[in-house]
C-alpha cells in the first residue's frame, strides 16, 4: 500500500518506493535524491511541526528537516 511520508506520525517507518516527478518541481526531486531519498531507503519521522509543515526524519545515519512540499512527493510503502 502506498502512503505519503507526511501521512506517517512520529516514530513509524517507511520505505521509499518512488519520487514523483511531477511538473515544475524538477529541482526539489534532484535536490531530495542529492540528499539521499533514494528508492529502497528506509526512512523513519523523528518530530512533525503540521503548523509549520515541516518535519524531521532519519535516513540511515542522518537526521534531515524537510518541508510538507518535499515529503509529498515521496511514495512510500
Amino acid at each position: 500500500m502506498k502512503s505519503k511520508l507526511f501521512e506517517l506520525e512520529e516514530g513509524q517507518t517507511g520505505k521509499i518506493i518512488g519520487i514523483k516527478n511531477e511538473s515544475g518541481k524538477t529541482g526539489l526531486v534532484r535536490n531530495l535524491l542529492d540528499m539521499g531519498f533514494l528508492p529502497g531507503t528506509q526512512i523513519t519521522v523523528l518530530q512533525k511541526f503540521p503548523k509549520q509543515d515541516k518535519m524531521i526524519v532519519k535516513l540511515g545515519l542522518v537526521q534531515l528537516a524537510i518541508r510538507k512540499l518535499e515529503a509529498d512527493l515521496l511514495e512510500l510503502n
